[in-house]
């Protein structure tokens, strides 16, 4: 956003009163960056600024160039509007809000838009209420205002203050210039020409030198050789100030005065120029060098102050007093670099830490990462898998299959990341993710049955976005199980990854092969049923014993949230006949089902009714000696 438009926003705001700003958080594969905005309009999207309004820019080519608009109202709520053409925008509950419609509600929202999480919330200003007054600041009169601004007058400019106006003591109004000075040049971006320039200038502002620099140590060029500590490194004027350097002639810098601070990694000034002969800094008069180390203690770069002979001060030299402040300019600079450096390293974290995690979850594991020590702990479980994925691979091709991937398992993890998920890992065409590790969640059973439900309802847009090159339809197997499982780093001491391994697991891997012999989409087992209530649609299909797991398992159909009256009489009739089933009554299960089959026009008929009365049928013809009603589930 424009400097101006920011300026003129906070202007807007202060003259209407706003007690308040918004926070937009940006979540894509490309970014993740904090925005603030204080008043007025605020549009996002894809292309630049216009119309003066400010703008908050995205890198997704799924968002369209001018896609949203936001406008705070009086009443604390947030007024929405769809700018784009082609897409929608959708909310937290997967409500949209279409082309051109628009929508007020009251933060915090969470908005996704194309392939990108906006979250807006707002902070508010902790002023009371009362009259407000100004103070000026001594970048009003030399820096980067030309004037400041009051409730009575205008403060006409003054001369910049350095030590030079020191005398025997300073005053307290010129000791909080130099503390301003300071803070701006801290404020600064640390690791941005902005914060260099600033320190640059403070040599000359603060000081009261004729010119700073700071340089910083740059690659070694390919091929070079060098006799000592200087010209082993190669070194460049990261900022100057002044900017224009035309005045000067030969070097900006002594490579003499550099090497002799690199290698004693001190403080040095000199009131009397002493240049070697092989390099001229001529009009210099004195010249003051600081070393800059990084976290490491190494030196990677100078604060460089001078003094020319030709200026007002001449014969001054640089005393002790302002080689100490040109020290801590220095050392202003070395913390700059190492909160960039630690705020790299913690983006670095949470961009890990996202990619299992949402992005509230990997704020807490930032704040304790104790969270992922592996424990016992008892998790809910999903797995989900394409149906005949191996057939698609072969008719798409190795391209278009990598695509078809890609955009079915950003679709797919967006539903686990919503409810809080953790995705543990991808295996191909699958994807394992689990709710209550590492962080406690009561509902977890809830959260991963609703990820399910979400993952199927978004089947019908992606078959519609990939009909002409499918060819045809595209299936989901979920299933789901609760239980006590080990969640830890299940990788190695090589590559990190955290994940649940135990029984809990396995079985839960079962139940989603088992949706393809069952033709049911999304099966859950009696443990996880047992913690949903009466909260969603579910039907009790039958008791499984499945390969390589101990024990029979009841499994359930995970229907809906909510269902129809047909479907829950439908699921009152079945239920009936399983009892009679499962008791040794197969001729009164079978005409407890008749009606649900005679009464079918012939097609699209209920597969587990179909499955039971097979079962059934089946029993009649050959009575078993031993029945239990277990249904065996012979493959993985």
């Amino acid at each position: 956003m424009k400097v101006g438009n920011s300026l003129t926003n906070l202007l807007r705001a202060v003259s209407q009163g706003h007690d308040g700003m918004l926070r937009i958080q940006i979540l894509n594969k490309r970014e993740r960056r904090n925005y603030e905005h204080c008043a007025g309009p605020l549009e996002i999207g894809r292309g630049p600024e216009r119309d003066g309004i400010a703008r908050c820019t995205v890198q997704d080519n799924y968002v369209s160039k001018d896609h949203v608009r936001l406008m705070e109202l009086s009443d604390g709520r947030l007024r929405i509007e769809n700018l784009s053409l082609r897409n929608s925008i959708r909310l937290a509950d997967n409500s949209i809000i279409g082309i051109g419609e628009v929508r007020e509600l009251r933060p915090p929202i969470r908005l996704t838009v194309g392939e990108t999480l906006i979250d807006i919330d707002q902070i508010q200003d902790s002023v009371g209420e009362g009259p407000l007054a100004t103070i000026t600041s001594p970048f009003a009169r030399s820096g980067s205002f030309q004037r400041s601004i009051s409730s009575t007058a205008v403060v006409p400019p003054e001369p910049p203050s350095s030590l030079l106006s020191l005398g025997t003591a300073p005053s307290p109004e010129r000791l909080m210039e130099w503390f301003e000075t300071l803070i701006a040049v801290q404020k600064a971006a640390s690791g941005s020409q902005e914060f260099y320039q600033e320190t640059a200038q403070a040599v000359v502002r603060l000081v009261g030198l004729d010119r700073g620099l700071v340089i910083l140590r740059a690659p070694k060029p390919t091929g070079s050789q060098g006799t000592n500590l200087t010209n082993s490194l190669r070194w460049k004027v990261q900022a100057r100030y002044p900017e224009d350097a035309s005045g000067i002639m030969g070097r900006e810098f002594s490579q003499t005065i550099l090497e002799r601070v690199l290698k004693d990694r001190c403080t040095y000034f000199q009131s009397a120029p002493t240049p070697n002969s092989t390099e001229s800094l001529q009009g210099v008069e004195a010249v003051v060098v600081s070393p800059i180390f990084d976290p490491k203690d190494d030196v990677v770069g100078f604060v460089y102050g001078s003094r020319s002979r030709f200026t007002s001060h001449r014969n001054m030299g640089i005393g002790p007093l302002e080689a100490h402040v040109v020290q801590l300019l220095a050392s202003t600079v070395a913390v700059g670099l190492e909160r960039q450096q630690q705020e790299a390293e913690i983006a670095r974290g949470r961009v890990q830490f996202e990619q299992f995690f949402s992005a509230q979850l990997a704020q807490e594991l930032q704040r304790d990462p104790g969270l992922l020590t592996g424990q016992e702990r008892e998790i809910t479980v999903l797995f989900s898998d394409i149906r005949g994925f191996s057939r698609l691979a072969e008719r798409l091709g190795p391209q278009a299959t990598c695509e078809l991937v890609a955009d079915v398992m950003d679709r797919l993890t967006r539903c686990i990341i919503d409810q809080d998920g953790v995705v543990v890992d991808y295996a191909g065409d699958g994807i394992l993710a689990m709710w209550n590790a590492p962080k406690d969640q009561p509902d977890h059973a809830v959260r991963a049955a609703r990820a399910g439900l979400a993952m199927l309802a978004s089947l019908p847009q992606i078959n519609a976005d990939w009909h002409e090159r499918l060819g045809g339809t595209l299936l989901l197997g979920i299933g789901i199980n609760t239980g006590r499982a080990m969640c830890g780093n299940t990788g190695s001491r090589l590559r990190f990854k955290y994940g649940p391994l135990g029984h809990t697991v396995n079985l839960a891997s079962r139940v989603e092969s088992a949706t393809k012999q069952m033709n049911v989409p999304l099966l859950i087992t009696g443990s996880t049923r047992a913690q949903l209530g009466d909260q969603f649609a579910t039907r009790r299909l039958c008791k499984v014993r499945v390969v390589g797991i101990q024990g029979a398992v009841d499994f359930y159909e995970l229907y809906a949230e909510q269902a129809a009256p047909e479907w829950l009489e439908r699921r009152r009739i079945f239920e009936e006949a399983l009892a009679l089933y499962e008791s040794g009554q197969w001729g009164l299960a079978c005409s407890t089902l008749y009606p649900l089959l005679s009464a079918h026009d012939g097609t699209n008929y209920d597969v587990p009714c179909l499955n039971l009365i097979t079962r059934a049928v089946e029993a009649l013809k050959n009575p078993p000696t031993q029945f239990d009603g277990i249904v065996e589930l012979s493959r993985k």
